[in-house]
């Protein structure tokens, strides 16, 4: 993906700098990018070389490279490109080394969405509850962690009692493969901020850096969970839990990723 400057998704993501910064911490630096990396192997996340992350910072897109060891990249290794003007900011400086092959899917993802990080992750639990779930979904409810994830159509968390829905699909031989896929589950699926892989693992996103790692820490916590329920035949769903919305149109009408409640 040397040439992800010429990405269609990518020439026509947007960035509206208006707006007033939506972070807790602050925009994400190339020293947080390479900390979460380490931080992402160390919980087994990104073992192998595997997994990626996305985020724009600004009017800038940072997106990990392909085929390095995530707990020793450097702030030098990460590519960098500028929004407003489609151009390549930075790259490494080992001229072979080239953006993720997630990057398509981050472009399309933010674009869609909105969104300001994408988190890819290989996690054992991402992996094994896709072989153990057959349908095309994997639902859990009444469990805390469910207030960690944010609705993107009511610009809140979700609650206890709610159902978290995330799709699953199948694997490709390569990531490049997941656009269509991934287009689908955006397209049929527009309250949904992860989707599962089959056989591979996650992709979480959210309205910030911050928001996104917690979800992601809080989806893998729900599906190592679920793993365990199921091993001692527990529901993973409560069938009384799901809250159906008197008015979905209204929830539609909500301005993606605004004013999100504190976890």
């Amino acid at each position: 993906m040397s040439e992800f400057i010429s990405d269609a998704n990518f020439n026509e993501l947007v960035v509206d700098t208006t707006l007033d910064n939506r972070n807790d911490e602050g925009p994400m630096t190339l020293e947080n990018f390479t900390k979460l990396m380490v931080q992402f192997y160390e919980l087994g996340w990104m073992r192998g070389s595997g997994g990626a992350m996305g985020c724009i910072s600004g009017k800038e897109l940072m997106i990990s490279p392909s085929a390095l060891q995530k707990e020793r990249i450097r702030e030098q290794d990460v590519f960098v490109y500028n929004i407003s003007e489609k151009t390549e900011v930075q790259r490494p400086p080992n001229k072979r080394i080239t953006v993720s092959s997630c990057s398509v899917l981050f472009s399309l993802i933010m674009k869609e969405t909105g969104s300001e990080c994408v988190i890819h992750t290989h996690s054992k639990s991402a992996n094994l509850i896709t072989q153990l779930i057959k349908t095309d979904s994997f639902e859990i409810s009444h469990q805390e962690y469910i207030k960690g994830i944010y609705d993107p159509f009511s610009g809140k968390t979700l609650k206890y009692s709610d159902t978290l829905s995330i799709p699953i699909i199948d694997n490709m031989p390569s990531e490049s493969q997941l656009l269509e896929p991934i287009r689908g589950v955006l397209d049929n699926h527009p309250q949904a901020i992860a989707v599962l892989v089959r056989n591979h693992g996650l992709f979480v996103w959210g309205p910030t850096w911050e928001s996104t790692k917690i979800m992601t820490e809080c989806i893998d916590y729900l599906l190592e969970l679920s793993i365990d329920m199921l091993k001692n035949n527990i529901p993973l769903v409560n069938e009384g839990a799901f809250e159906k919305e008197d008015n979905l149109s209204e929830k539609l009408r909500t301005l993606m990723f605004s004013d999100m409640a504190p976890v």
